[in-house]
């Protein structure tokens, strides 16, 4: 006998309309029915269920097969020429042959001999709710498969909760199993045949895959698993809700295991030379980021103001890049003439260097010269801005460099000088004095301080020189305002150029 809560929880909201022309029979019968479902309609014959199923279209039909004015095999023919998926139960006293195959060819759902059983009623029940159940989902997730499959090669599981509820037959042979049932008895949850891998989605003690993937919807994930055959492969997991079925998601899976990316992903190898010039591999990487519509996201920066939004990639031709992002950030890279495209798909930040082209009325923008970086200013800590009108002077000991100098940005921890040329012998971690004239509120700044070289690069004409401040106690507070009133007006003057 079926759990009866069980057959109560799934039975929400369907309808049953039931047939017997027995008044004392159908009574009785009714007062089970409702325990179970909601609405609940009764007929004493053919033609009066036929009217209430016209009006009220209940999923399933309970009905005696023999009734005056209208039998049972006529009700069925009639309700299944108005609605094929309806599903009718017949009741009979008889042991007829005939009566039963003609019920078969007409769909009946199921049979119940007189007088009926409660234990037989049950289970018939519980059969034909489960059929309508997977009916229903069988259809939802049809009607999402166009949208699901971007490319061929996708494995797609529907979910409920995070128990699976369809798979389609790659998935299945991709494990090598028959069926669902056969899949879970065999490897249990879908996690437990995620490996770990560096910057890879994985079962970890403090949060298993589902928590995560169900708590970022359309994000894009990595993750490595073996295949049937024992082989490793790399995949790229797609988790996507379905909005109106509460509880209802699809699992996505992409075997890009051909396009070579794993190695992208290599802690010792990710800020290796070698796969900074990769661009064959990032490129194929993008290309999967398209094919499955997930977002990127733009970094741009205006005067050290920090300028971010979502993007999506429109195309990928010849070595370059066309993005759909917002007006805010395309005014943004036209000032700039460059962005980082970000991603948690992606093991690094990748550098747009060149313009190709920016369409404000399609809010599409064109690049060429693309590269993985090593190290983003996107993982900055601390805000770093231009600053305006300012005077500065470089003191090493005793002694005032001569050279042209000016600050390229700043920071509550450290100033970045440009510099002419460089000073002899200045070397990491040596001390020097910095002296600064700021200008805030019209009104100039003085800020004095020790500090110490942190790190210089060549340019073109240039050297650039970060040195890290060492403020006295409570020395560092006029910095904090001047920053605080710089990026506000920094601001301003940007909100300026949206309409400029």
């Amino acid at each position: 006998m079926p759990d009866l809560k069980q057959l109560k929880s799934d039975a929400r909201g369907l309808g049953v309309l039931y047939i017997e022309d027995n008044k004392a029979l159908r009574e009785n019968a009714s007062k089970l029915l409702m325990k179970f479902f909601d609405p609940l309609y009764s007929a004493e014959d053919g033609v009066e269920g036929l009217e209430i199923f016209k009006k009220k279209r209940p999923q399933i039909v309970i009905t005696d097969i023999k009734m005056p004015k209208m039998d049972g095999l006529e009700l069925t023919q009639k309700i299944k020429k108005i609605s094929p998926e309806t599903k009718v139960i017949i009741m009979s006293a008889f042991d007829d042959k005939e009566n039963l195959h003609k019920g078969v060819k007409l769909g009946v759902s199921d049979f119940l001999s007189k007088p009926v059983n409660i234990t037989e009623l049950t289970e018939v029940l519980h059969t034909t709710v489960q059929k309508i159940l997977q009916e229903k989902n069988k259809q939802i997730f049809y009607s999402h498969l166009q949208s699901i499959f971007n490319y061929q090669s996708s494995m797609v599981m529907m979910v409920k909760e995070r128990k699976p509820i369809i798979v389609n037959q790659m998935m299945l042979d991709f494990f090598g199993v028959e069926s669902i049932e056969e899949g879970l008895a065999e490897y249990g949850d879908l996690g437990n045949r995620f490996l770990e891998h560096d910057g890879f989605l994985y079962n970890k003690l403090d949060r298993d895959w589902f928590e995560e993937v169900s708590t970022h919807a359309n994000k894009l994930y990595h993750v490595k698993v073996k295949n049937a055959k024992g082989e490793i492969r790399h995949l790229i997991l797609k988790y996507q809700l379905l909005p109106e079925k509460k509880g209802y998601a699809i699992v996505s899976l992409d075997d890009v295991t051909e396009l070579n990316l794993l190695k992208l992903f290599d802690s010792k190898q990710v800020r290796s030379d070698e796969n900074i010039r990769d661009t064959k591999s990032m490129f194929n990487l993008l290309e999967v980021i398209q094919r499955n519509s997930a977002k990127v996201v733009l970094h741009n920066y205006y005067k050290g103001l920090s300028i971010t939004n979502d993007a999506v990639i429109v195309q990928i031709k010849d070595g370059s890049i066309v993005l759909k992002s917002s007006f805010l950030q395309l005014k943004a890279v036209q000032v700039e003439r460059r962005t980082l495209i970000v991603s948690e798909a992606l093991p690094n930040p990748i550098a747009c260097e060149e313009v190709v082209q920016i369409g404000f009325e399609k809010q599409s923008i064109e690049f060429k010269k693309i590269h993985f970086i090593s190290n983003s200013p996107v993982q900055r800590s601390t805000i770093r801005l231009v600053p305006d009108k300012h005077s500065v002077s470089l003191f090493l000991g005793e002694k005032k460099f001569q050279g042209e100098l000016s600050i390229e940005d700043i920071s509550l921890d450290a100033v970045k000088l440009n510099l002419s040329v460089l000073p002899a012998g200045l070397m990491k971690d040596d001390e020097v004095v910095v002296d600064m004239v700021l200008t805030m509120d019209n009104k100039p700044l003085i800020i004095n301080t020790k500090a110490v070289m942190l790190r210089k690069s060549e340019g073109r004409f240039s050297f650039s020189v970060v040195f890290m401040f060492k403020f006295k106690e409570g020395a560092r507070g006029e910095l904090v305002k001047y920053i605080t009133k710089r990026q506000m007006a920094i601001i301003r003057e940007f909100k300026g150029l949206q309409n400029g």
